[in-house]
């Protein structure tokens, strides 16, 4: 059974509110809570203006409420006397709090399995360190792979699944290694998700270190994957290289590590084996089974995109 789900916080507009929006949150997609809305409580209906997904709503909900509270219309409704730019921006502002290294870095360690889907929300020159054993009998674990946010706000959307077919790196030759699993938000597919920006997977036994070294102290959170993982980084601001290509969630050239990220690095390395591990390219032949040979749609990773069940009749 799943540990951590993905919910939204909206803003909706509507036409006889015209200096109003309405910021609130849902677990199911924000089309649907617009839509129980307009059959319950509103002569007209409620438009979606932006979904933010989060693996904290209510504490997102809250903290965006507590930033605009000046400009709260009445104390107990949902809706603020500012543009739907205005309220775009706090939340964005505010999901870099709720979902944020120091909301993480609460836990020793986060221990991920089947079903789980979490959201990171990074600042710029934040530090992920991917680490994992080179075999079962490896003396210790090495790294996989290490990336850097570019800007305040990029994301990473993490989706862990027990089949390890559906999952796929940006480098595997695979025909849809390339494609987003999860390329938008609602059901009609107009409201897109952000850009993506890198593509990878994780493996059982596998630990995500994400590290800000920035003043005034170190912080980290420790992830570890007890089966196989979707991992897709996001951005709002796409950076390009001179030649105009856009950036992937890669390191400057011109960074180096501090002492405190070697050490850390180091010390996620040295740590007692996992209890649960796979090869990263498995060998088929051998009875490990495959990835990235299959495409999943996008309700596989975000189970809210599928049709929801028509309520019963009353007898």
């Amino acid at each position: 059974m799943s540990q951590y789900s993905f919910g939204f916080v909206y803003v909706f507009t509507n036409k006889i509110m015209p200096h109003l929006v309405k910021i609130g949150m849902t677990t199911a997609l924000a089309e649907d809570r617009a839509k129980d809305l307009f059959s319950t409580s509103s002569p007209d209906p409620f438009e979606v203006v932006f979904s933010a997904i989060t693996s904290n709503p209510t504490a997102l909900e809250k903290l965006t409420h507590d930033l605009l509270k000046d400009k709260r219309y009445r104390p107990n409704r949902e809706f603020f006397e500012v543009s739907p730019e205005v309220a775009i921006d706090t939340i964005l502002q505010a999901r870099q709090e709720t979902d944020g290294i120091k909301a993480w870095a609460k836990q020793s360690q986060v221990f991920l399995q089947n079903g789980d889907r979490l959201l990171l929300s990074m600042r710029a020159n934040q530090v992920l360190f991917l680490s994992g054993y080179p075999s079962i009998i490896a003396p210790e674990a090495e790294m996989i792979d290490l990336w850097q946010a570019h800007t305040d706000g990029d994301t990473l959307e993490l989706y862990f699944t027990d089949d390890p077919g559906y999952t796929a790196d940006i480098h595997d030759d695979a025909p849809f290694s390339h494609e987003d699993p999860v390329p938008y938000l609602n059901r009609t597919k107009t409201a897109d998700n952000d850009t993506i920006i890198y593509k990878a997977r994780m493996v059982p036994g596998d630990r995500l270190l994400w590290m800000d070294d920035s003043a005034p102290r170190f912080v980290s959170a420790l992830f570890e994957s007890k089966c196989h993982c979707q991992l897709i980084a996001r951005t709002r601001d796409p950076k390009f290289t001179e030649e105009g290509i856009p950036k992937l969630i890669n390191l400057d050239p011109n960074w180096k590590a501090s002492t405190q990220i070697l050490e850390a690095s180091r010390y996620v390395c040295s740590l007692p084996r996992p209890r649960v591990w796979a090869p990263r390219n498995p060998d088929t032949d051998a009875g490990w089974a495959g990835v990235a040979w299959k495409n999943a749609p996008p309700e596989y990773w975000l189970p809210q995109l599928n049709q929801r069940a028509k309520p019963r009749k009353q007898q």
